[in-house]
């Protein structure tokens, strides 16, 4: 049952009425993560001085992960594809579940995987736009039903992040 959900989420395709949807969902975040990152000192405007090629290629790898990878974990495996099929009780403690495991995922990846990344990942501020943008997908993903909304939301903000806001130099 979980299987044919997974495949019924990765097979559908938004119309332009949902896409639009989660585009204002979007919009709603970086309302509130792009003065917040500003302030914090997390997001600082730059452009790194790497071949443009190098810009695609990660591009391309961010695509399959985080954003893919991520979002089929975070979203569509913890989360029912309809949200009105589980009780409201149910359904907070889903999210709450799916979002934490998310928000947590990051420092445990730059714990055993990233060390150099270590500070970003634990830092409050990144933590807190880690949250935010979760929270971004779940709704993309329940407006949705699919998980392409999600992963492209999460794949553009990372990509943005780390060749436009100086998140590839806090990497290093």
């Amino acid at each position: 049952m979980r299987i044919a959900a997974a495949l019924e989420t990765i097979s559908t395709i938004p119309d332009q009425r949902t896409w639009g949807r989660c585009a204002i969902a979007y919009l709603i975040f970086l309302i509130v993560a792009i003065p917040l990152g500003l302030l914090t000192g997390l997001l600082h405007p730059s452009a790194p001085a790497i071949p443009a090629v190098q810009i695609l290629t990660t591009a391309l790898v961010v695509f399959v992960h985080p954003a893919f990878v991520e979002e089929f974990i975070f979203r569509v495996l913890l989360l029912p594809r309809d949200a009105t099929t589980v009780s409201r009780g149910r359904l907070v403690v889903l999210v709450v579940v799916s979002l934490s495991s998310y928000v947590a995922s990051h420092p445990l990846n730059a714990i055993l995987f990233r060390p150099q990344a270590r500070a970003v990942f634990k830092s409050p501020a990144y933590l807190a736009l880690a949250t935010l943008l979760g929270a971004t997908c779940t709704a993309a993903y329940f407006l949705s039903r699919s998980i392409w909304p999600p992963v492209v939301i999460h794949w553009l903000t990372v990509v943005v992040w780390l060749f436009a806001l100086g998140g590839q130099a806090l990497l290093c």
